[in-house]
């Protein structure tokens, strides 16, 4: 795991084209993510494997609402030919840690447009049957309030 090089961008938004294309060619698409301020915004974080770039994830700071200490994950994904590997899961599990132990992160808030198990099986908890999920340390005090991103 490790963050992004800018000169892996295109491959990265290319994993989330089957998902997130918006009915885009993939030409229209990639431009759309090449000029999306969100996605300039965050730090980007990959999981490579056997020098192949397997998933990726995004990581929002000071934006969306996120308290000071607060993060925010967006945008997981993994190649399709990958998926049910634990690609995701390790780079997700990676960022976590790594959020937490380095940058002392009180909570990470998560989007999750996918089963909300998978992400509940690495300590993440559903707030208020919205999409948006939490992993918190046990000094953060939630007020319940998502961050606008989710």
């Amino acid at each position: 795991m490790r963050k992004a090089k800018a000169y892996e961008l295109d491959v990265i938004y290319s994993i989330g084209f089957d998902s997130w294309n918006d009915g885009l060619s993939y030409e229209e698409y990639l431009v759309d993510c090449r000029e999306s301020e969100k996605y300039k915004s965050g730090t980007w974080y990959v999981l490579v494997s056997n020098e192949r770039l397997c998933s990726s994830l995004i990581v929002y700071q000071h934006m969306f609402g996120l308290e000071d200490g607060c993060y925010g994950i967006g945008s997981v994904a993994t190649d399709n030919d990958l998926r049910g590997q634990g690609y995701a899961t390790h780079l997700v599990d990676g960022v976590r840690s790594e959020l937490f132990s380095k940058h002392n992160a009180k909570a990470i808030f998560l989007h999750s447009d996918i089963d909300h198990g998978f992400y509940r099986r690495l300590g993440f908890e559903t707030i208020s049957g919205s999409d948006c999920m939490l992993l918190s340390s046990d000094d953060f005090d939630f007020d319940g309030s998502i961050p606008d991103y989710f």
